[in-house]
């Protein structure tokens, strides 16, 4: 795990700046610094050193602030956590036997050690043991099918000699984050958004248009833009080539659709299990010490449980606990520490650090963020640096085996899927959703589409919030339109998994997952992302993915004899919770009217401020909870304060 940087440029200003872009990646990789710099008429390269380099690489090449950049027009920049072969072996960025090929890389391949050994039956000879090395010549032997051998989490930049030419790519669900800019002049990525602002020398622009939705439903709508114009995130599962000033982005990878129907539900059960063990088998493949998250879910629980014949007794968990019963999991934390013979690792957020907390957090995060939940996350990835390096996590899981999917996914599936005759064999569940949720949400997740139509107006309350006379009307005639998935697969709930995946959640949860982990020196490693094992959920008939209300009812049978009953008999799936609601009303108060309701704040251009103290009024009084609003606006508010210039810069220079 590391941070990246490259620049392809004529420009003497642009190229003296990668010296700072990789300054503002630094938490990425604070093991070691390089740099290499190539001139593509030539082939003439110069490696360099860094002013955190190690003691090796300073003794061997020149400090970069000593270079000539002139005869350079491709220079690649490195950050380096050490997690495999911990030698000066490892130092990036790294070149091909015969310095052809060039690499600065982000991630972890898995599947190295078979790759290596396929390489060297096919006449490779390695220098080092690294999976970078595996990389580039498989880059070497296989070209961009490469990308479909590889089993792990990537992001990375090859400068090819031969072809004159810069090939980036990004793996398969976008597990680690690639940046790039593009101006007549120059071409610049990053793994960070910060380097890149820094690079155009001008003040950051922001990307108005994202700024509505994100208020409305957050980070729910993924694509090539960012929150800064001129700068775009390279897709999952796509690759670039910048040759001769163009850009050309190409898909490398898509889910297939598979026909798992001759398997019967035993067959499948095994198959969850086998994978699921082997892709953690895998992510154990590190030279330094290996954890775990633990929130004593389902998930995470099931890691901790698979992971006990690899670690034996001495696995570190991390887990974030509460004073509040409403919000507390020790309980569940506790068992599976106490089955596993785990170490356990409690940390309690404080409400008292919030304000200085949430300052960091959205620095590193470069985005405005959803939900509180990313406030426990902080903590349990601070607690873990002191312990671990690599920490094992259970993002993905909900989307691959149709975790979101209860009552009103199910119900909405057997109407899209014209099995209403379902309806006839349980009406009780019907019954029990229409009392609880009400006509409005009843005929919402039933009939979406024409619920929107006939009742616009009612939707349109929850829009109050915005200044609407700073929007167009084609703007918000967008917000309104409700997402259909894509229709790749033959049923709704595999289809709105597919968004899940590529669109909806996975994409934003990956990168609060990253920036969390990151900002600490932490390399998060993800199982239930094994392409095999996403590619296995996403064909799953719907009846395995929710049944009766019943969320993942085929993966809960297949891990349940792997874990303690209390586990597996879990009803309260509480995703993250926090006592942030109580301290908005608290301690917090003072601070959130001070940010959002200051007249000269950020997001007044944005924002109805009269419907703003209207909710606040109601919220602050126990009335409604808009809490999860308040953490939208803050961390707006504070997005907007750190990236609409370029104070970022020295926000936390090291």
């Amino acid at each position: 795990m590391c941070g990246i940087n490259g620049i392809v440029t004529n420009d003497e200003n642009s190229k003296h700046r990668i010296t700072k872009m990789n300054d503002l990646v630094k938490h990425r990789g604070p093991d070691d610094e390089g740099y290499v710099l190539i001139n593509s008429k030539t082939n003439h390269f110069e490696h360099c050193s860094g002013n955190d380099s190690i003691s090796y690489v300073k003794e061997k090449f020149k400090n970069i602030g000593l270079i000539n950049f002139d005869p350079f027009d491709v220079i690649l920049a490195h950050r380096r956590l050490s997690i495999i072969d911990l030698s000066e072996n490892g130092h990036g960025p790294m070149g091909c036997a015969d310095n052809q090929l060039w690499i600065t890389y982000n991630g972890e391949i898995y599947n190295y050690i078979e790759l290596r050994t396929e390489l060297e039956q096919n006449g490779f000879i390695f220098r080092t043991k690294t999976d970078t090395e595996v990389i580039i010549n498989s880059y070497k032997f296989w070209g961009i099918e490469c990308l479909n051998k590889f089993n792990g989490m990537w992001a990375f930049a090859i400068w090819d000699s031969n072809k004159k030419e810069l090939f980036l790519a990004r793996d398969r669900f976008g597990v680690k984050p690639l940046y790039y800019s593009t101006s007549e002049s120059s071409f610049a990525f990053s793994s960070e958004l910060k380097p890149l602002l820094y690079f155009s020398q001008n003040a950051p622009q922001v990307n108005r248009e994202k700024i509505p939705f994100y208020i409305i439903y957050g980070n729910r709508l993924n694509t090539d833009e960012t929150y800064f114009k001129n700068i775009h995130s390279l897709p999952a599962s796509h690759y670039l080539v910048f040759k001769d000033n163009r850009i050309n982005v190409k898909r490398y990878y898509d889910l297939p659709v598979n026909n798992l129907q001759s398997d019967s539900e035993e067959e499948l059960k095994h198959k969850i299990v086998d994978i699921l063990s082997d892709s953690i088998k895998l992510r154990y493949r590190s030279d330094v010490a290996v954890g775990a998250c633990l929130s004593g879910g389902f998930d995470s629980s099931s890691i901790v449980s698979l992971s006990k014949n690899i670690s034996g007794n001495n696995l570190n968990t991390f887990s974030a606990v509460w004073d509040e019963r409403n919000c507390d999991e020790s309980v569940y934390i506790d068992i599976v520490n106490k089955e596993y013979g785990c170490i356990p690792h409690k940390i309690k957020p404080k409400a008292e650090e919030f304000e200085g907390i949430f300052n960091n957090l959205n620095y590193y995060q470069e985005i405005p963020t959803e939900g509180p939940g990313l406030y426990p996350q902080w903590y349990v990835m601070q607690e873990a640096s002191s312990k671990v390096k690599v920490l094992l996590d259970g993002q993905g899981g909900d989307e691959v085996f149709g975790g979101y999917f209860l009552t009103g996914h199910y119900l909405r599936s057997l109407v899209k899927d014209k099995r209403i005759f379902r309806t006839v064999t349980s009406p009780d569940k019907f019954f029990r959703f229409f009392m609880k949720n009400g006509i409005h949400s009843f005929l919402s997740w039933i009939f979406p589409n024409q619920y929107l139509s006939l009742n616009r107006s009612k939707y349109s309350n929850k829009f109050r919030i915005l200044n609407q006379d700073n929007f167009n009307e084609n703007e918000l005639t967008e917000l309104l339109k409700p997402e259909n998935p894509a229709g790749k697969y033959n049923n709704f709930l595999n289809n709105v998994s597919y968004q899940f995946i590529y669109l909806q959640t996975l994409p934003s949860l990956l990168h609060y997952e990253d920036r969390s982990s990151m900002a600490h020196s932490i390399e998060s490693r993800v199982p239930f992302l094994d392409y095999r094992l996403v590619e296995l959920g996403i064909n799953l008939k719907p009846d395995h993915l929710s049944y009766k209300g019943l969320s993942r009812p085929l993966y809960r049978n297949a891990l349940e004899k792997y874990l303690p009953a209390e586990i597996v008999t879990r009803k309260d799936k509480l995703g993250f919770p926090t006592p942030f609601s109580s301290w908005t009303r608290g301690i917090l108060k003072e601070m959130i009217s001070d940010n959002l309701l200051n007249p000269d704040s950020q997001i007044c251009k944005y924002i109805n401020i009269n419907r703003l103290r209207i909710n606040l009024t109601d919220h602050f009084s126990g009335k409604k909870d808009f809490s999860w609003e308040i953490w939208r606006l803050l961390s707006l508010e504070y997005f907007l304060n750190q990236f609409t210039n370029n104070n970022f810069v020295n926000l936390h220079s090291n």
